[in-house]
This record gives C-alpha cells, sequence and structure tokens, in this order.
C-alpha cells in the first residue's frame, strides 16, 4: 500500500497541486492519502478522482481570499463560504471517494487528536481547516474542531494507520526563520504558531517518519498569499522532480 501525506500550510498547500503532476507523471499512484488544513482540501479533490490538472484548473477559478474571508480580526471567518465551495467540488460522503482518504483534525476540548475516515466528508475537511485565531472553531459530529497542524501538520501516522506501507509526505509547513518580529498582535500569533508546528513536524516526523520526505522551497511565502498561486504549484512541481521517486514500491 503506497501512502501520500500532504501537509497544512495555508496558500502554501497549493504546491501540492505541483508535486501531484510530477507524481503522476512519474507512476506514482497512492492508495491512500492523509492530509491537513490545505493538504485536507488538496487531497480531498484528488481522491475523489479529480486529476491535478482538474484542481489546478479550480484552485485557479476560486477566489480563496473572499471565500475564507480572510481579515485581520481573530475567529470570525464564516464557515458558509468555505462549507457551500466544499459541497460544490466534493462527494458529502468520504465512501463515495475513489481513494481512501484519512484527515486530521483537534479535538478542542480533549485535546485529543482525530481522524476522520468516513461520513461528512465536507464536515471533516472545515474540521481540518479551522486554523487557530483566524478561522472559528467548527462544530462536527457533536464535537468542536480546530485545524489538525495544532497537533499533527504532516500526518505521517494517519497514513499508516490505513495501512500503508510506503509513504511520500509533502510537507509546506512555514519556516521560522524570518527577520524581524511581527509588529500586529495577529501577525505574533501566527508566527508562534507558526515555531510550534515547525518544531511538533520536526519531532512527529523522527517519530514517523516517511520513506520519502520532499518540502517545497517557499521563502516568504505565507498562508495568506493565494495570490502567488503560479509560484507556488512551480515549487511544487520543482521540488518533485528533484525526488528520488521509487513509483514502484
Amino acid at each position: 500500500m503506497r501512502g501520500l501525506v500532504l501537509s497544512g500550510g495555508g496558500a502554501r498547500g497549493l504546491a501540492h497541486i505541483g508535486v501531484l503532476e510530477v507524481l503522476e507523471a512519474q507512476g506514482f499512484h497512492p492508495d491512500v492519502i492523509a492530509g491537513t488544513d490545505m493538504g485536507a482540501v488538496v487531497g480531498a479533490l484528488y481522491a475523489s478522482g479529480k486529476t491535478p490538472a482538474e484542481i489546478l484548473s479550480v484552485a485557479r477559478s476560486t477566489p480563496w481570499l473572499r471565500l475564507l474571508d480572510l481579515v485581520p480580526r481573530p475567529g470570525l471567518i464564516s464557515h458558509k463560504g468555505l462549507r457551500e465551495w466544499l459541497s460544490r467540488h466534493l462527494p458529502r460522503r468520504f465512501e463515495a471517494l475513489e481513494r481512501q482518504l484519512v484527515i486530521t483534525a483537534v479535538d478542542l476540548e480533549s485535546g485529543r487528536l482525530a481522524y476522520f475516515a468516513e461520513g461528512d466528508l465536507p464536515g471533516a475537511v472545515m474540521a481540518s481547516a479551522a486554523y487557530p485565531g483566524l478561522v472559528a472553531p467548527v462544530r462536527f459530529e457533536g464535537r468542536t474542531y480546530v485545524d489538525g497542524g495544532v497537533l499533527d501538520n504532516l500526518p505521517v501516522d494517519a497514513a499508516r494507520f490505513l495501512r500503508a506501507k510506503y509513504v511520500l509526505a509533502v510537507d509546506v509547513t512555514p519556516e521560522i526563520s524570518l527577520p524581524g518580529v511581527p509588529r500586529t498582535a495577529l501577525g505574533q500569533v501566527r508566527r508562534s504558531i507558526d515555531i510550534m508546528q515547525n518544531h511538533l513536524t520536526a519531532a512527529r516526523r523522527s517519530l514517523y517518519p516517511p520513506e520519502l520526505y520532499i518540502r517545497p522551497e517557499l521563502p516568504g511565502v505565507g498562508i495568506e498569499q493565494f495570490g502567488r498561486l503560479e509560484e507556488i504549484v512551480e515549487a511544487g512541481r520543482k521540488a518533485a522532480s528533484a525526488a528520488r521517486l521509487h513509483s514502484k514500491r
């Protein structure tokens, strides 16, 4: 069983599309997909049967900033636009997908990581994408969830959960080596989350190492910079092309 893991990273996660283009061209077709945040969005689109070219077309036609209503007000983003978009582009349930998919989110009440692999697909994706401080927590199946990247931004363990033996992981976790300190309170919160995710991802990667690790070079690309779509996708293509892929595994 081959697994593909797609990390969270907001707009940076659009690099997954470029990676998928190269993987398909090289003959790598995953049996299972695990994703968090934007990795959950792209992973769900891919698991539904859309080709990388079709996903790129969707990304190009989506007004991401308007859809997500990204404004510098913590936790006030409406879920309505995102839910409608997901319902338009995805099946209603995991069971209708062409590939197995597992999505992670964090239970805000228990503090535990949750895996979703069946039932309401748009709801699970929304729960995984509820970035702290920007997107309000999502009430889903009787519990309250936030972004899976809070605990596990590169869910290799989730792919193993679906019995993947060979795992290829794509990591677009934001860098922490940026100069200066953000001036706004929201910017400082986001930088703190970036630092947390970076260290947690490194720690979990040592616990659950993938067989192949791909990290697109996205210096200075913020999670909200969807206007840099073409540049971000190209970074994914370059990173995947440079990787030593074992497509027969």
